[in-house]
């Protein structure tokens, strides 16, 4: 029987001690500074004090030594949590190693790094290759595109690694790494074995490669919480949640965090049903109980992937939020956007457009002045491209109530979207829930086109949740003018689109 002692933590500090009873199976080592980097605890490297180790539920502290002793799980690694400064070793695909199958002893190498407070992280979701073709999209798209970092401490890809193919982890992986940044992973329901139900055997092939699929690590100024969330109901079926073992963990995390710390959870369901007849897609109970224990934290990010399309949430009181100020999930559009399907562009490379008209992208973590800021910006367009404006290339003149749209890839009820013809004065456009016009009739067009296309078709549209409507002004004199749209995000930060439009008789 193992038992856990733990106090709470004196500003980002605290002690705790495992303490497992005579005769318990046990895991035991040192996490240490590897001063020469070759993974061994040689003479004279000294251990490092106050790190956790986990065995998935329990989590010990090292002692002044570097030392921790800590019971082992059925079926479970043990892992070192990673504390902000230090970082763990990679191995040729920029995966961190930081776990080791429990039993007998086990030693954590730790190297001193840099984490400055205005920490950035890279945020991928769902690359989902189903070939090595796709494979080759993922790295002549995203990765060439993005190129090699220096900017960001990390990465992590939310699930759905690939789709389906566990022969095709080591070549996402290989694509991935040249970044050049260490690399995490959760997996998502295409990383299973969902012909079971049984959880250890459906995640087997997943944590082979990337080990635990439930863990966590500090990093600059936020504690980051990976959060295996697909629970495998048999044959093909899941649904999202979490298990009481994730509970405890989480559970026990929390309570050796300073409550000034950020709280990044990562996962691949999200928390919302994205679901438009509001059937449980993630289970109501489990939601409400994971919000119970970060109730107090008002420092509180939530990641997700999974869906396809990009929204912000705000979950609140109506969600089982018990806190004062909502909490946001962002739930981030997908690296293979509409599965690698619909038209090539110029490169060969699907346009992949999603079925809420945001292109296939990343996202940019960033925390700044004890503030968190996440940005997208689509593998396919300038980074500055963040808005797609559909309206027409022509109109009648004293033509009444005709509608354009802006598609705001990032945008939410934060934002401040506005749009002036000409030099006129600017006006406020109005938020809209609808599909994305430019993308439905690319989606219709397929119907109507004489031969099918190479590869997957766009699926059909759903609702954007970043869309505005406005209403060209009917007094436009004939000839040629600009329609110009700006989107002002909370930062302050402005982007711009411009189409051209003409005023003619009919």
């Amino acid at each position: 029987m193992t038992r856990i002692l733990a106090r709470a933590r004196v500003g980002a500090m605290a002690a705790a001690f495992a303490l497992t009873a005579a005769g318990a199976h046990a895991t035991t080592g040192y996490v240490f500074d590897d001063e020469n980097g070759n993974g061994i605890r040689d003479p004279g490297e000294r251990g490092v004090p106050s790190v956790e180790v986990s065995n998935g539920v329990d989590i010990a502290i090292t002692d002044p030594a570097g030392a921790y002793r800590i019971a082992d799980r059925p079926g479970s690694r043990v892992f070192v949590i990673k504390p902000r400064g230090w970082q763990t070793p990679v191995d040729g695909a920029n995966l961190p190693r930081f776990y080791a199958s429990g039993g007998q002893t086990a030693d954590f190498p730790l190297r001193h790094g840099n984490e400055p407070d205005d920490l950035r992280a890279l945020i991928v979701t769902d690359p989902q290759p189903a070939s090595a073709a796709q494979v080759g999209y993922l790295s002549r798209g995203l990765v060439e595109r993005l190129g090699r970092r220096s900017d960001v401490a990390f990465g992590v890809t939310l699930g759905d690694i690939v789709y389906d193919r566990p022969d095709l982890f080591g070549a996402v992986n290989a694509a991935l790494a040249r970044i050049g940044v260490p690399w995490h992973n959760l997996p998502g329901n295409h990383d299973l074995a969902l012909g079971t139900p049984d959880e250890a055997l459906a995640v087997a092939s997943f944590e082979s490669v990337y080990g635990p699929s439930t863990y966590a690590f500090h990093a600059g100024p936020a504690l980051f919480a990976a959060l295996d969330d697909v629970r495998p109901l048999g044959g093909p079926r899941y649904i999202g949640g979490l298990r009481d073992d994730q509970f405890a963990f989480l559970g026990n995390l929390l309570r050796l965090s300073a409550q000034d710390e950020w709280v990044v959870l990562m996962m691949h369901i999200p928390l919302f049903s994205p679901d438009p007849s509001g059937s449980e897609t993630f289970r109501d109970a489990d939601r409400i109980r994971l919000f119970a224990l970060l109730k107090g934290r008002t420092h509180v990010l939530i990641l997700s992937g999974h869906t396809h399309y990009q929204r912000h949430v705000m979950h609140g009181r109506a969600d089982g939020w018990p806190g004062p100020r909502p909490i946001e999930e962002y739930n981030v559009a997908a690296a293979c956007g509409g599965f690698w399907g619909g038209p090539a562009d110029g490169d060969g490379i699907p346009e992949a457009t999603m079925w809420d008209g945001t292109p296939p992208g990343y996202a940019i973590l960033g925390f700044k002045g004890g503030a968190v800021t996440v940005d997208y910006f689509p593998s396919c367009l300038p980074a500055d491209r963040q808005i797609a404006l559909h309206a027409p290339e022509v109109v009648a003149p004293r033509q009444g109530y005709v509608s354009f749209y802006a598609n705001v890839f990032n945008g939410d009820d934060s934002w401040r979207v506005e749009f002036r013809v000409d030099d006129r004065a600017w006006n406020p456009v109005s938020r809209v829930l609808g599909w994305d016009p430019s993308y439905a009739a690319e989606f219709l067009a397929q119907d109507s086109a004489l031969h099918p296309q190479r590869g997957p078709r766009l699926p059909d549209p759903a609702i954007c949740y970043h869309l505005w409507r406005g209403i060209l002004p009917a007094d436009l004199p004939l000839g040629g003018h600009v329609l110009s749209v700006r989107a002002t995000d909370p930062q302050g930060r402005v982007f711009l689109a411009q189409r051209n439009l003409d005023v003619e008789n009919p």
